[in-house]
């Protein structure tokens, strides 16, 4: 076969060709080859072309993209070069376009698997350790400014064996923790770095993108050094247009949009401020303002206040009445718009419904809808929410928005739709950033053919569905006497709050083993779901996965006389699970009609969007989980205190240095960051904050930030749904991880390890937690169902590993029980 590609050097910024192998890392690459470009004064767009390794047939490539490339940089990715479903075109990129190509991982063995060499399982695997490489040839251009030895981040579980037509550059030097039915420490001489003899090909077994890794923005320069450049400096628009970036804008409809439109509703807002008493009690005040209402909605940030818990809004809101909720079935691909009354549920309406064809996503379609609801108020008093859009997303929907993972099958039962978003249109707004907090009653005014966008241009929507214009209040006066009325029950309640609550508080956590039998059925038992570990292990040993993250779901059929039957009933279970579980993202959702709710304690924010304060970009913020240890309670007794303390903070240190929950943490952390850097401005991503540790009442945690600034034209949901579902709950690399957890949990997740949360009408907020230590009410309200799990790495003990589930389960248990034992 000929060699294609552009030979000839010119002065210039290198062209390149990024294939992805359908990995959770690639787009950190993209970030280090942005950062380059933008150096060196040129535009990415017109610089970097990312395509899938099955995007385009070869001769496709060969014929249309090769000749307008400089180079060809091929990503990590799970799987085997030897197999064409992992590689795709990746092994004719590296035979024959008789280009400069860097190999990373999966490229790197795909390089020695084509130039006689072998690819075998690594004696020991390694995942998410910080490792030293040490350089075996003095003068590689590939290593130019960078020391002898050096510290990367390794994902394998693969290694080349080396051939007379490779030049090894860089092997591996000192321990790395392996698992040998136990956590042992060995030394490992491993191929780290190699280079075609006679020819610009170059790999690396490590991940220089890791944000862990060190020099991998030297290493990239480096390959661009040695690259000649085309005549023409910049990829011609007919090309760019074969990009993903360039599918997904087409998909999500950004490419011409100023920003996100603001369509058919300006809304005015009617607001009145409560002060309240500095003891007070969110949990009450909202069970006797909303308590007895029959579908109300509450967000709530148990735990505000705390340093390391940045939310600190509650958001209570009487749901039903004038609200709108809009409901997808991923079984039918099935939207239903519901407006529910607040008393009777005969009077309950259908307003429409709506079959999505072909591509179409309910992504998609609720992007449409919130552009048709979202106004150009501004933020009242720095209140996030002023009303907007409050729901769910279960895990299932992954199968919409993570391209190619398709749907293996497993759907949610009818009575727990994939999908429900209310619109709220009056809501009580707890701010406990104020000492002392203060309630912000507030309602929309829905005046339409008012919309404009942030220049201040008027936008007409032109398409937004019939039932929106009811969205609301229709006018100011009706708005009004709303607020006051609210305003006097928050005051009244403030004046009795001293005596009596609305709701009976649970009973002390103590004891609840004797106190009360509670059942909790696993779906699968402890000796099935160690066989999962075990097969799990065996994948990623295979080069498969680097983390399966694998859950379980634990089932409780309530005594008759608990049934859940009504939103006061599942307000009880919440306010039982809040009272031994505080936490900073909880949530109670009910859905009347189907007997169907969500009472959630999570401390895990999914991702935050919120404008950036010194530029004219949008900020995303996600706050990924992984690592855990048990915490046990502050002892009443104050001469308990100290050896409590003494061991409770040893605790927290184990968790900071154990090798493991760190590696969980950084696979997860560079996952994230991945997924950012897709919807990044110019390569903005940041971790501000890395592996910290934050306590909660019944577990330490290790806690990221990763931030990022995106392009404005992003929509809220668009963020959400290009980083869902929540890598924590996930592994890596998502993809095949996710095909993987399909096989071997084999039963929907439904609500959790989906996201919960809010999109505020004022167009400029959104925030979503993730849905763990959580009760999920189904079955016509007689069942309660926990899931609980862990990430599995190469690792991972499976007896551990069990003992983290029940961990994880605890904290959700003695609140359950809690409500079992309460009286009628």
């Amino acid at each position: 076969m000929p060699f294609v590609g552009n030979p000839e050097p010119s002065a210039g910024h290198p062209r390149t060709l990024l294939v992805d192998n359908y990995d959770s890392y690639t787009f950190n690459l993209l970030q280090l080859l942005i950062q380059q470009c933008l150096a060196a004064n040129h535009q990415p767009d017109t610089h970097i072309l990312v395509i899938r390794n099955n995007q385009y047939t070869w001769t496709y490539v060969k014929e249309q993209i090769l000749p307008h490339i400089d180079n060809i940089v091929i990503s990590p990715g799970p799987g085997t070069p030897e197999k064409e479903e992992d590689f795709g075109i990746c092994r004719n990129l590296i035979l024959y376009s008789n280009l400069p190509v860097l190999g990373i991982c999966l490229g790197h063995q795909g390089i020695a698997d084509c130039f006689g060499g072998r690819v075998v399982r690594a004696p020991v695997p390694v995942h998410g350790q910080r490792c030293l490489v040490e350089l075996v040839v003095d003068d590689s251009e590939l290593f130019q400014g960078i020391p002898r030895e050096f510290m990367v981040v390794r994902y394998h579980s693969l290694v080349i064996e080396s051939s007379d037509q490779l030049e090894i550059l860089a092997q591996a030097k000192g321990q790395v923790v392996a698992w040998n039915q136990g956590i042992e420490y060995t030394e490992t001489r491993d191929v780290m770095a190699l280079k075609v003899a006679g020819k610009p090909i170059w790999g690396v077994q490590f991940h220089p993108e890791s944000v862990c890794s060190e020099y991998g923005d030297r290493i990239v320069a480096n390959f661009h050094r040695m690259t000649p450049t085309g005549q023409l400096n910049r990829i011609p628009e007919h090309v760019c247009r074969l990009s993903l970036s360039a599918a997904d804008r087409r998909k999500w409809a950004v490419d011409g949009m100023q920003e996100t439109v603001n369509c058919a509703n300006r809304w005015s807002v009617v607001r009145r401020i409560v002060q309240l008493a500095d003891d007070s009690d969110a949990g009450d005040m909202f069970a006797a303002l909303f308590g007895n209402r029959r579908m109300p909605l509450w967000l709530d940030s148990a735990n505000a206040g705390s340093k390391s818990h940045n939310n600190n809004l509650s958001i209570m809101a009487p749901g039903a009445g004038g609200s709108v909720t809009v409901r997808y079935n991923l079984r039918s691909r099935t939207v239903s718009v519901l407006r529910f009354s607040a008393e009777n549920s005969a009077d309950d309406q259908v307003l429409a419904t709506e079959h999505l064809d072909g591509e179409r996503s309910f992504w998609t379609w609720m992007q449409q809808m919130i552009d048709c609801t979202q106004g150009t108020a501004n933020a009242e008093h720095g209140l996030e929410f002023i009303g907007g859009w409050v729901g769910y997303f279960a895990y299932e929907m992954a199968s919409e928005c993570l391209e190619s993972c398709g749907h293996p099958g497993i759907y949610n039962d009818a009575d727990a739709p994939d999908a429900q978003l209310t619109f709220v249109d009056r809501c009580v707004v707890v701010d406990h950033r104020t000492q002392p907090p203060c309630a912000h009653v507030m309602a929309l005014v829905n005046e339409p053919g008012r919309h404009r966008n942030s220049s201040g241009i008027a936008s007409d929507c032109g398409a937004e569905p019939e039932w929106t214009a009811g969205l609301g209040f229709p006018d100011a006066a009706q708005a009004n006497a709303w607020v006051a009325a609210t305003a006097d029950d928050v005051s009244q309640w403030i004046s009795v709050s001293s005596k009596k609550s609305s709701i009976p508080s649970s009973q002390s956590p103590e004891n609840t083993d004797d106190a009360v039998d509670v059942d909790f059925v696993p779906s699968h038992s402890r000796a099935e779901y160690l066989d999962s570990i075990s097969a799990a292990k065996d994948l990623i040993t295979r080069g498969e996965s680097y983390e399966i993250c694998l859950t379980n779901q634990f089932h409780v059929q309530l005594p008759r006389n608990k049934t859940i039957r009504s939103f006061r009933d599942i307000l009880r279970l919440y306010l039982s699970m809040r009272q031994t579980n505080p936490a900073p993202y909880g949530a109670v959702l009910w859905y009347d009609d189907l007997k169907y709710g969500v009472a959630s304690c999570s401390p895990e924010r999914f991702l935050r969007v919120e404008p950036d304060e010194t530029t004219d970009s949008r900020r995303v913020e996600m706050k990924p989980i992984k690592g855990t240890c048990r915490r046990d309670p502050v002892p009443k007794d104050p001469e308990l205190y100290n050896s409590w303390a003494e061991e409770d903070n040893r605790r927290k240190e184990i968790l900071q240095a154990d090798v493991k929950e760190r590696a969980e943490n950084l696979m997860i952390v560079d996952l994230i960051r991945h997924d950012l850097n897709w919807i990044a401005k110019n390569a903005q991503v940041r971790v501000p904050g890395l592996m910290l540790i934050e306590s909660f009442s019944t577990v330490h945690q290790m806690v990221t930030t990763v931030d990022a600034l995106v392009d404005r034209r992003i929509s809220h949901i668009g963020a959400l749904a290009h980083c869902f579902p929540p890598g924590s709950m996930t592994g890596a690399p998502k993809l095949r991880t996710t095909q993987i957890i399909s096989a071997l949990e084999t039963q929907p997740r439904g609500a959790y390890s989906g996201c919960l949360g809010y999109f505020s009408a004022c167009g400029k907020y959104s925030d979503w937690n993730v849905v763990i230590r959580t009760a999920v009410v189904h079955s016509k309200g007689s069942a309660i169902s926990v899931g609980a799990g862990g990430a599995l790495t190469i690792l991972s003990d499976p007896k551990m590993e069990w003992a983290e589930v029940e961990t994880k389960l605890w904290s959700a248990v003695p609140g359950i029980k809690g409500y079992i034992r309460q009286e009628n």
